[in-house]
């Protein structure tokens, strides 16, 4: 633990050997630092908003839960990220979550064990908590700021890669190779009406890339390689429009 962690946490400073020789921050590496942190907070402990858009052209806004509340629930067994009850069979509990969680509330509790603060009945509560002190800390102690903020940061992005992690296979946004459809309308039971969905998916039994336009189904391998020949020639077609060739480029 850092000396600015010991002092924060206990308001006496423990300087060791590693803190001694690190340059403490500037003022406006501090400043910077603290609008980083609170940013990183915010995002973590404010409510989403989704736009949903409608077979009819219409559009409606709808609240989400927290990020944090989002992580939260989906360390549940059997509930959905919104909380509703998922009809498909889930794992028990998400160890990723549970380990960012467990992380998150073992600094906050670290960090405040020491100040009045009252009885905190969510996770969510303690972490806004936390960030209150972010201005006098900025003056009291910068080196814990800038690490706060690399760490609330770091929160953010494990929450977001839990919850909607990078697809191995890209989809969103290609068109089906035989029928050249890209977006979809189907029903959604949630939303009460026809959403636009891609077109193309992941067939998690069989295994398979599937147009829901068409049919048309691939081999995750065989998908693999048809992306790598849209690429090149989605490639190819840009530079043939743009008017820049191989031959331009080498010149």
């Amino acid at each position: 633990m850092t000396a600015a962690r010991l002092f924060i946490a206990d308001e006496v400073a423990h300087p060791d050997a590693h803190d001694l020789y690190r340059a403490m921050p500037s003022r406006d590496e501090a400043a910077t630092a603290r609008l980083a942190w609170e940013v990183a907070v915010d995002q973590l402990v404010r409510p989403g908003l989704h736009t949903v858009h409608r077979a009819n052209g219409t559009t409606e806004t709808a609240e989400v839960l927290t990020l944090l509340r989002q992580v939260e629930e989906a360390v549940l067994p059997g509930s959905a990220v919104t909380g509703k009850p998922s009809q498909g069979s889930r794992p028990p509990a998400s160890l990723g979550a549970l380990s960012l969680l467990a992380s998150i509330r073992r600094e906050v509790r670290q960090c405040c064990r020491t100040h009045d603060h009252p009885q905190w009945t969510t996770l969510t509560e303690q972490v806004r908590a936390w960030a209150e002190h972010a201005e006098h800390w900025q003056h009291a102690a910068p080196d814990y700021v800038v690490w706060a903020a690399e760490e609330s940061t770091r929160w953010v992005a494990q929450a977001r890669q839990l919850l909607d992690p990078e697809p191995r296979l890209p989809l969103r946004g290609r068109a089906c190779p035989v029928c050249r459809v890209d977006v979809v309308q189907v029903w959604s039971d949630d939303e009460g009406d026809y959403v636009r969905r891609p077109a193309l998916r992941i067939d998690a039994e069989q295994v398979e890339a599937v147009c829901a336009a068409c049919g048309q189904r691939w081999g995750l391998d065989v998908w693999a390689q048809l992306n790598t020949l849209l690429d090149q020639q989605l490639t190819h077609e840009t530079l043939a429009v743009t008017g820049i060739t191989h031959g331009d480029d080498a010149e």
